[in-house]
């Protein structure tokens, strides 16, 4: 029996948030825990690995899995799902109704029982541009594959269920997660994916309880739920009203997107804020509590340039984002109409700040959190007028918050910003322009300078515990290996 499945109603499997309560027995008193917060039973989806010859899946790692030891499975997730009052604020939501039937997909990806760390990370797939979107693995997978992290990626909403059945048919054509109780007479579809909070929690559960042999030989510790931007918005509204309900998850990891969350659920949550979402001018700025943490990191992007090189990879193996045209595009096709800057051969959309790099930290941070109850680093904030908006320079770059290597010891010159506010997705996504062998000499003097600037930076992040030590070694060597403001160079 897998550890996940000894979780009952009331009964935590963190170390933490508990009640010590005095408790009479042979020999004298000891103090047992108790949970803090009851919680409901969680159903659990049926898993049945996906099996039809002559396709594909979509939205499959677009990293060399097998180069990291892992395999990657699809199934379809069956179960009948619950609707929910009280979604839209910060207070427990309630049942409204339940029996909805639904059929999804997940994608599973594990790692040998000899390399698995105990962790399941579970991602809600972002449907923003129409198709499933892993944006989470997207940033952080090099961290994830290394450390031996099981994941997987959870299709909850209509809009990325739908292309799917319109993409493959012959496999995906059974899926829906539609609810058919609105409207006179029952028929008309439910609004606003009501099925998608406990279809999540529930394919979730079944991968953990190796429902289908979804985890075969592997023993999970710990559940984390993950989400980018829609996902976050959405996941932040399972921390604040569902959560409280069933307790199911031992943590949270968001980038981007996920304000306010309450100060009375007792799950870690961190966020990974961008600076350059700010320029929407609608990001609410909030004080973290005891379990939440908010993590801004400067010259961050919505998407940075190593995600998009992950989306690029996906979507054009799988063409399933069509442009005007009805031809398939890239994810870089996509963004290009709403960018001020685009491709050149110095340059173009997105930068170099590694938001995986903050991302890995706070997985990492949930992980040491639920094993031994050391909470996360403190929130980092960007430095604020009294109106409360960030303190920005010429390339709009905020003040404090988390400053990576590649922003303090720059190789290239990069904007967080890619064009006015309202040029969404695009405008979000920052630009660079690489700095010539000239001007790099002329910024740092000498190679050991750059180097040093390097690792010094890198260290005390370390130091700080928002930047693990195997990511920092990684960026001085890289520094080191280089050929900046070298002689002749």
């Amino acid at each position: 029996m897998s550890q996940i499945e000894s979780k009952k109603p009331g009964v935590r499997r963190r170390t933490l948030g508990v009640l010590l309560i005095p408790t009479l027995i042979v020999g004298g008193l000891v103090s047992i825990p108790v949970a803090a917060n009851a919680a409901e039973p969680v159903g659990t989806a049926i898993l049945t690995e996906v099996d039809v010859p002559g396709t594909l899946i979509q939205s499959a790692a677009a990293v060399d899995l097998a180069a990291a030891g892992y395999t990657e499975t699809e199934y379809y997730a069956s179960g009948t799902a619950n609707r929910y009052d009280g979604t839209a604020g910060t207070t427990t939501a309630t049942v409204l109704d339940g029996g909805h039937a639904y059929t999804t997909r997940v994608i599973v990806r594990t790692p040998s029982p000899d390399k698995f760390n105990g962790s399941l990370v579970v991602e809600w797939n972002n449907v923003t541009i129409g198709v499933d979107g892993e944006f989470v693995f997207g940033e952080v997978n090099e961290y994830l594959l290394r450390e031996g992290y099981a994941v997987a990626a959870v299709s909850a909403q209509r809009n990325g269920v739908e292309t799917l059945k319109t993409w493959e048919p012959t496999r995906y054509g059974t899926l829906s997660v539609d609810a058919n109780v609105c409207g006179s007479g029952g028929t008309s579809l439910c609004t606003g994916d009501p099925l998608s909070f406990d279809i999540f929690t529930q394919v979730a559960k079944a991968v953990a309880d190796n429902s289908g042999g979804a985890l075969a030989g592997l023993d999970v510790e710990s559940v984390v739920a993950t989400g980018q931007s829609q996902s976050g918005i959405r996941l932040a509204t399972y921390y604040n009203t569902i959560q409280p309900i069933y307790d199911y998850f031992d943590g949270f990891v968001y980038h981007d997107r996920a304000a306010p969350l309450r100060a009375d659920v007792d799950t870690p949550a961190i966020t990974v804020d961008s600076d350059a979402l700010h320029a929407l001018g609608s990001w609410p700025y909030w004080q973290t509590s005891t379990w939440t943490r908010v993590w801004e990191l400067a010259g961050g992007t919505h998407g940075s340039e190593f995600v998009r090189q992950y989306m690029d990879v996906a979507f054009a193996r799988d063409q399933a984002k069509l442009g005007p045209d009805g031809q398939p595009i890239t994810f870089t096709q996509w963004l290009e109409p709403s960018c001020a800057v685009v491709d050149t051969a110095t340059g173009g959309q997105f930068g170099p700040v590694d938001t995986g790099y903050v991302l890995a930290a706070a997985f990492k941070a949930i992980q040491t959190w639920n094993a031994t109850g050391e909470p996360a680093p403190p929130s980092i904030y960007f430095d604020r007028d009294a109106a409360g908006t960030p303190i920005r320079d010429a390339q709009h770059i905020s003040q404090g918050g988390i400053h990576l290597p590649a922003l303090v010891a720059p190789t290239m010159f990069f904007d967080a910003w890619n064009g006015p506010p309202y040029l969404f997705p695009c405008a979000v996504g920052g630009y660079h322009i690489d700095y010539t062998p000239a001007e790099l000499k002329a910024m740092y003097g000498n190679h050991g300078k750059y180097v040093s600037l390097v690792s010094k930076t890198a260290q005390k992040l370390v130091e700080q515990g928002y930047l693990l030590a195997e990511d920092a070694q990684a960026e001085i060597r890289t520094a080191a290996q280089s050929d900046v403001a070298k002689k002749g160079k």
